[in-house]
């Protein structure tokens, strides 16, 4: 398939998703639950598989033009791709609960799942998802998605640190999603709707790798909009 072609298949997966969650949640709370909500659900397995496998598509997007980036820049653009695969890894708890090994004492006492996960950990009794992970992580990825497509085509400082730094700048189309999703999922009356959210941004961020606006420094590619 063609960039193109991957982007709006994954794109419309999405959909897809979000409707079956919409359906699930109409025939009942523990239908729902059990195959978009719960811990392990199909829809938490797979967020942390596609997550994962943005992290990989950053990673190649750098390594195939590693030629043409300095180390500091290739470095970075690793790091980018790592932080996706830590994330996979955080959601479904490094494999915790499929493995079933035991938590270190540390996270037995300061993590309030007691799991191997920092995004859950409770230092000073301030828990990180709340505080981090939750209102702002939300603002930078909704900042990202939707602010920095709009920037980026208006403002020239903004197209050269984004190319500087080797980030992927979403197309238009994918701002328009990343916006219709944000609007719809609070519809979802469930209140473990937040994990089909995780699971589209993930299907998003592929998409938004695989068929950036901008091409990396260095390609030959034609950035269009």
């Amino acid at each position: 398939m063609t960039r193109e072609t991957t982007d709006h298949f994954l794109l419309a997966l999405g959909v897809v998703i979000l409707i079956a969650a919409f359906v699930a949640s109409g025939i009942s709370t523990e239908f729902f639950l059990r195959y978009f909500g719960a811990e392990d659900s199909l829809i938490e397995n797979a967020t942390a598989v596609l997550l994962a496998t943005a992290g990989v598509v950053l990673i190649h997007r750098v390594m195939v033009h590693r030629g043409a980036l300095s180390r500091p820049l290739l470095m970075l653009g690793v790091i980018y791709g790592l932080v996706y695969i830590w994330a996979a890894g955080e959601e479904i708890s490094w494999g915790q609960r499929i493995i079933g090994f035991e938590s270190p004492q540390y996270f037995e006492q300061n993590n309030d799942q007691q799991e191997l996960t920092l995004h859950n950990l409770v230092i000073g009794g301030v828990k990180l998802d709340e505080l981090l992970f939750g209102p702002v992580l939300s603002y930078i990825i909704l900042s990202y998605l939707i602010v920095l497509p709009l920037l980026w085509r208006k403002l020239a400082w903004v197209k050269s640190v984004t190319d500087a730094l080797v980030i992927p700048v979403p197309r238009t189309h994918h701002a328009i999603y990343a916006l219709a999703i944000t609007i719809i999922i609070p519809m979802l009356d469930q209140t473990r709707r937040w994990e089909v959210y995780e699971c589209i941004f993930g299907l998003l961020s592929i998409a938004i790798f695989v068929n950036a606006a901008n091409p990396v420094k260095g390609s030959r590619t034609t950035p269009t909009a």
